[in-house]
């Protein structure tokens, strides 16, 4: 009896395993997706929303960095207006009229350039690449190479005569030069426009006729020798800008 129940025990033992094998291989094998769900790791809990009742934080927003804004530019404080129809400079500090001068603006061919402006650049002393290195004392350049500068021609002051810079006497010139840097280029506004010409009347209303006669022929005279004189001048300063 103990034999036939080892010999039993055997044979269970022996059919138990194939049929535990055949079970596996009947089992269905395990999608793609619990396949992978089984190897992907649990996903981190978002922070960038909270949710109600838990304890999660929502992300501060990023921050943005601004650009420091610029500051207003400064007040005009000082305005040169250049009438080249009457020839004539006025510069006005603080909105008076501080100083009238004469000047020499371009001449024909070399017209100055009209419109609003401000001072560029200014040099001491500066000499012309264009025309022959030609002097310019206290040089406020405010279009290109267009500036306003003292002239040794002071006797064609007061007629266009330049290659298009505003010409000083030398002076003038020095005094605005510092009056510029004293006020500084942001708050100075250079305007320059054609203006109108002043037409020379021979006789003042209600002058007599004999008068207005003298007064035509003393014009007369100066302005001849005022011509041969700027003639001449000319000639010799012709390189001058």
């Amino acid at each position: 009896m103990r034999m036939l129940g080892l010999a039993v025990a055997l044979a269970m033992g022996l059919i138990g395993r194939p049929l535990g094998a055949q079970d596996a291989a009947q089992e269905p094998p395990p999608s793609p997706a619990a396949a992978t769900a089984a190897v992907r790791p649990a996903q981190p809990v978002a922070r960038t929303m909270a949710g109600i009742g838990s304890d999660v934080i929502a992300a501060p927003p990023p921050v943005i960095a601004l650009a420091p804004a610029r500051p207003p530019p400064p007040p005009i404080t000082l305005v040169l207006n250049a009438d080249l129809g009457a020839q004539r400079l006025t510069v006005l500090e603080n909105g008076k009229t501080k100083f009238t001068w004469a000047i020499s603006s371009g001449r024909r061919g070399f017209a100055t350039p009209t419109g609003t402006f401000q001072p560029q650049w200014a040099a001491k002393i500066w000499y012309s690449r264009q025309y022959e290195y030609a002097a310019m004392p206290n040089a406020v350049f405010f279009h290109r190479g267009t500036a306003f500068h003292g002239t040794s021609a002071v006797g064609l002051l007061g007629q266009p005569a330049s290659h298009g810079c505003v010409r000083l006497a030398p002076g003038n010139a020095a005094a605005l030069f510092k009056l510029v840097h004293k006020h500084g280029f942001a708050a100075t506004k250079v305007v320059v426009h054609g203006g109108s010409r002043r037409q020379p009347s021979l006789a003042r209303r209600g002058a007599r006729p004999e008068m207005a006669s003298e007064m035509a022929s003393a014009r007369a005279e100066r302005g001849e020798r005022a011509r041969v004189s700027r003639a001449a001048q000319r000639r010799a300063l012709d390189w001058e800008d």
